[in-house]
């Protein structure tokens, strides 16, 4: 189900842009970072989504991937601090908003580096923590797939090559998902933490119920709203996703199947790649 059947209608705002430097400005001279959370991630589980979801409140802080330079230069500011110590502060400012709630989003990759500077966990005030996963596995491995030969990682992006069916890595992908996935699960319960437990399709279907949750989550009232209009993430999923999670379960057997969503058309694409 499309995103676009739950978030509302995109309205005409000739003051918009200049709204949106209002609230920038006001962040230098607003409450100082109190309390935050961390978003637990791993690569194509919609967190981008999610993230550009809560920012658009204005409410639920600026959830972006600081602690990753490349990203950050690439995306939004070419002159992105590199040192951890500096991406520290941006969470505690660039990513907080008025009321001081501050946001990051982590992929497990990116701690063992870190920890030799700054421990985010460690480091940050008040953390709090929401796990998302996405819970067909199979499609998001083979969306990581996809992208590692790509190289687009937004749908706004410039392929650099074309994506080829590629058996070995798509299962590699998945394997490496569930240790990314199992060395969070295996942080926060040594930390005795109580996270909030997001799920990339759920989101989907509604994403204001998403945002509610973390707003419940944290504590803040008055129902922050999604502002569709900063919201610019869309889904990359198509036919050549379906059909390469068919043809995989089709060569794999049951092997993975428990990790995937339902697949049509298994038996043709089964006949198709055995004649290709």
């Amino acid at each position: 189900m499309s995103r676009k059947s739950h978030t509302p209608a995109r309205r005409l705002r000739p003051f918009h842009p200049v709204w949106k430097a209002v609230k920038r400005a006001w962040q230098h001279f607003a409450a100082p970072a109190e309390r935050g959370y961390m978003i637990c991630a791993t690569p194509r589980c919609g967190s981008n989504f999610l993230c550009q979801l809560l920012a658009s409140t204005g409410a639920l802080g600026n959830p972006r991937e600081y602690f990753n330079a490349d990203g950050r230069r690439r995306y939004d500011d070419p002159a992105f601090p590199k040192d951890p110590r500096e991406q520290l502060k941006q969470v505690l400012t660039t990513g907080r908003t008025a009321n001081g709630i501050y946001a990051v989003k982590m992929h497990y990759s990116q701690t063992a580096a870190l920890k030799q500077i700054v421990d985010p966990i460690r480091d940050l005030p008040h953390l709090r923590f929401i796990v998302l996963e996405r819970r067909d596995a199979l499609r998001q491995a083979v969306s990581w797939s996809r992208a590692l030969q790509t190289g687009q990682l937004r749908a706004t992006d410039t392929a650099r090559q074309a994506a080829i069916y590629d058996q070995r890595q798509i299962r590699q992908s998945l394997l490496w998902l569930m240790e990314e996935r199992a060395g969070w699960e295996k942080t926060l319960r040594s930390l005795k933490a109580r996270p909030l437990l997001l799920r990339y399709e759920a989101i989907m279907d509604d994403p204001q119920r998403a945002v509610d949750r973390v707003a419940a989550f944290m504590g803040i009232g008055g129902r922050p709203r999604i502002d569709p209009d900063l919201v610019s993430v869309t889904i990359q999923r198509d036919q050549t996703t379906e059909d390469w999670c068919a043809r995989f379960l089709a060569e794999t057997g049951d092997e993975f199947r428990h990790l995937a969503g339902p697949v049509k058309d298994c038996r043709r694409l089964a006949r198709k790649a055995e004649s290709d």
